[in-house]
């Protein structure tokens, strides 16, 4: 069973090691492995952060990736990844679906989300569009497809594994 829950200061590790999965360093916007002590500053700025939201995603109760959600004011950027073990496994929707359904309910204010993925990245580029996210453009600066969901005007619906 797929479950959301906040992430802990015990999740720091766990965080560093999905962060710097060579998978995830291609797909990241901060080039190359992370250090623990910068990821501790990080982590722990994060984690006490009210602009921030560290989710982890647990297959049968085992950590299997992680959501997370910057806010700045009525918007947010969302960002996600998957344990190497839980890839390929179709839960990438299911488990960004359920994140923002968890953060949705404690972040009503938040009326929109904001994803940058890189286009060599096609597996979360279909993510979001499965999660009714409209595609708005290349970002120059990101060098990275935009996409957005006003969620004052469309839900995101609940996908349970079938992407």
């Amino acid at each position: 069973m797929l479950s959301v829950r906040k992430a802990r200061e015990t999740d720091m590790q766990q965080f560093l090691d999905w962060r710097n999965d060579p998978a995830v360093v291609a797909a990241s916007f901060t080039p190359g492995q992370i250090a623990m002590r910068d990821h501790e500053s990080w982590f722990m700025r994060k984690l006490s952060s009210d602009d921030c939201e560290l989710y982890v995603v647990e297959q049968d109760a085992t950590p299997a990736g992680q959501v997370r959600f910057d806010i700045d004011g009525p918007r947010a950027t969302i960002n996600y990844s998957l344990d190497a073990a839980f890839r390929g496994r179709r839960l990438a929707t299911a488990s960004v679906s359920k994140a923002i359904a968890v953060f949705r309910a404690q972040h009503a204010e938040v009326t929109t989300l904001i994803a940058y993925v890189k286009p060599d990245n096609p597996a979360s580029c279909r993510v979001f569009e499965r999660l009714d996210f409209e595609e708005d453009g290349f970002d120059g600066k990101l060098r990275a497809n935009r996409y957005h969901i006003d969620l004052t005007r469309r839900a995101v619906h609940e996908h349970t594994g079938d992407d």
